[in-house]
């Protein structure tokens, strides 16, 4: 891995810094890296996720679309 500044150079050779910047209403942790800002979330086992989406607008939405079909319930026609 070749860092393309010195801010991340710390990260190349030691590894990222983490802390914790927002803790989520189901039971997730986002963390960034004190050195090269890296977003990572913590999902409920402990396990890393890298935050692929750019936009949290995005990532926002896509919740809220989900929590709204879970919402819905699909009626069942007898025929």
């Amino acid at each position: 891995m070749k860092p393309t500044s010195t801010e991340t150079l710390p990260c190349a050779i030691f590894g990222h810094n983490y802390v914790r910047s927002k803790t989520n209403l189901d039971h997730t942790i986002e963390m960034t890296c004190s050195h090269c800002d890296t977003v990572v979330v913590t999902d409920r086992h402990g396990n890393f996720e890298n935050h692929t989406v750019p936009n949290s607008q995005v990532t926002d939405t896509l919740q809220e679309l989900y929590r709204l079909t879970r919402r819905i319930p699909k009626t069942k026609v007898a025929i």
